[in-house]
């Protein structure tokens, strides 16, 4: 596959945005901000925007997934879960058990500070007791 030049690669990423933008659809943008983010380092350029940006999406999805387990009636807790190849920040959160409440106010993932290229990756599974 020949390898996109700079401008069509921005081209690319900016359609997508697009796409996902109509769709209302936040881990799609959490992700190509996150992808865009990658691209800008491997430039040398600075890539907080775009990281900052896809850490917004992602918290955007987390808040949404915490207010349903919320009004669900059922559920109180959560807990932390980690991709396997996590950077040492999130792998310190995996296990972690906390009431839906806290997380709510605490937001402990997305990890802003995570150091993984695509941004953190973890995710609430829910705790039933």
């Amino acid at each position: 596959m020949p390898k996109l030049s700079h401008d069509k690669k921005w081209e690319m990423f900016n359609k997508r945005l697009e796409k996902f933008m109509k769709l209302n659809d936040f881990f799609g943008l959490g992700t190509t901000y996150y992808e865009m983010a990658d691209f800008q380092k491997k430039e040398g350029k600075d890539n907080n925007q775009m990281r900052g940006l896809g850490y917004k999406m992602k918290l955007k999805i987390t808040e949404e997934e915490l207010r349903r387990y919320s009004e669900s009636g059922v559920l109180e807790k959560v807990e932390i879960l980690s991709a396997p190849d996590s950077c040492n920040l999130c792998k310190k959160l995996t296990g972690k058990i906390i009431s839906i409440k806290d997380a709510m106010t605490q937001k402990p993932i997305p990890n802003e500070k995570c150091e993984h290229k695509y941004g953190c990756r973890c995710g609430y599974a829910p705790v039933v007791e």
